[in-house]
């Protein structure tokens, strides 16, 4: 695998992105109703304890990283389903190998990702400075933890995406690539919603610990539920973080198996998902 081609093409998918007028809308529309939102709400803001902003921050991360999947799992979605429809794709295939190809639509999607999350995050640092929210007191190890959990929620939809993306053979079917990875997130958000307002429902219950514990364990899913879980259910730092590892392990071998299926996707276009073909009948 060659780095100058690997660099390439992850360079092309970020000059791309990064000239399109509606990937930069996608990125400035929620800083600016963001920053209005501020703006209007600062004196209700500062009436606020340091534990009430730090709730309100923490319960925007599961809405955040829904956005930020939708974003990235759609520009990783087009660039996938591209391939089964480029004419030159055998010779293509001859020049730059599958998994080159791959990997450099993955690296090319995370760099967008991260220059994404950088923004949003010094963004946040200077909103915290200029109106003076009483962020300072912040638990900065649980913050850590969810932000981990936030990276590989996003990594893990661009690896479901990748899986379900190779199926698939017209832009037109191209939201069935975004299906799994959007209803886990969706899921995820929905059940950390309720686990995060109603602490208490089950507390004390051995069998919903286990069932934190295991969801855990499902790439994007898991990574919506455990900081939750750790702030109002009391899951434990050490399962969290070996969720997280977990996790990055299942992901490991989904991508190793999903790269003989992407070249065999490329060269025989007749390849369907057993999902897709149930749903197309063909």
């Amino acid at each position: 695998m060659s780095k100058y081609q690997l660099m390439a093409i992850a360079k092309r998918i970020v000059s791309k992105q990064l000239k399109s007028f509606s990937y930069l809308s996608m990125v400035l529309i929620p800083v600016v109703v963001g920053e209005a939102i501020v703006y209007k709400s600062q004196d209700f803001l500062q009436t606020l304890t340091v534990k009430q902003l730090s709730l309100g921050l923490y319960q925007l991360m599961p809405g955040l990283a829904a956005f930020l999947c939708a974003v990235y799992t759609g520009i990783l979605a087009t660039e996938v389903v591209a391939d089964r429809e480029a004419k030159l794709t055998e010779f293509l295939l001859a020049i730059v190998d599958a998994k080159t190809q791959l990997v450099g639509k993955i690296l090319g999607t995370v760099v967008l990702l991260v220059l994404h999350c950088l923004s949003y995050f010094l963004l946040l640092l200077a909103t915290v400075v200029i109106f003076k929210l009483r962020l300072a007191m912040v638990d900065v190890k649980y913050l850590v933890f969810s932000l981990l959990s936030l990276l590989l929620l996003l990594g893990s939809s661009l690896i479901w995406t990748v899986e379900f993306g190779i199926y698939i053979q017209e832009r037109e079917q191209m939201a069935l690539a975004m299906l799994t990875p959007v209803i886990l997130v969706m899921t995820g958000e929905a059940s950390s919603m309720l686990y995060a307002y109603t602490p208490n429902m089950f507390a004390g219950m051995v069998w919903f610990k286990v069932f934190l514990v295991v969801n855990g364990w499902v790439p994007a899913l898991g990574t919506c539920l455990l900081p939750v879980a750790v702030s109002t259910q009391g899951l434990s730092y050490f399962w969290g973080y070996f969720s997280l590892v977990v996790q990055v392990i299942i992901l490991v071998i989904m991508f190793k198996k999903v790269l003989p299926k992407y070249q065999r996707g490329l060269l025989a276009t007749k390849q369907r998902h057993p999902i897709i073909k149930a749903i197309f009948g063909k």
